[in-house]
């Protein structure tokens, strides 16, 4: 019997998300009945898109030069992020980078505006 095949961009977050939480403190606390859902739950992952131009938004994140999203009330549907939430930001290959929160989201005029901040990032020496 055959395991089955991984697929490698989701062992790429688990891993990621490994060393991400444990950076941001998000397990510091041992707990008497087992991980918390935080510390299982992969966050959810997103990119700015699949081009060159995704690949320079996400150095301007990782540089500290840009601290927010914007988008349209449609874009974002029903639910909005909340101030806490957690997400995983991947290059235009699907590489996990940085690790979100979302500090603060503004609504005005059908625009949101999600402001965060990286807790955790790897460097290109990592890789």
């Amino acid at each position: 019997m055959t395991a089955p095949e991984s697929d490698p961009a989701e062992e790429a977050l688990r891993a990621f998300w490994d060393v991400a939480r444990f950076h941001a403190r998000l397990n510091a606390a041992p707990s008497y009945f087992g991980p918390t859902a935080l510390e299982v739950v992969t966050p959810p992952a997103w990119s700015f898109g699949d081009d060159a131009e995704s690949d320079r938004l996400l150095a301007e994140v990782l540089a500290g030069q840009r601290t927010s999203v914007e988008g349209s009330t449609e874009e974002y549907g029903e639910e909005l992020p909340a101030p806490g939430t957690l997400s995983i930001l991947t290059d235009s290959a699907g590489h996990p980078w940085a690790l979100l929160e979302v500090t603060e989201v503004d609504v005005s005029g059908g625009r949101v505006v999600e402001h965060f901040r990286v807790v955790h990032q790897d460097s290109p020496g990592e890789r």
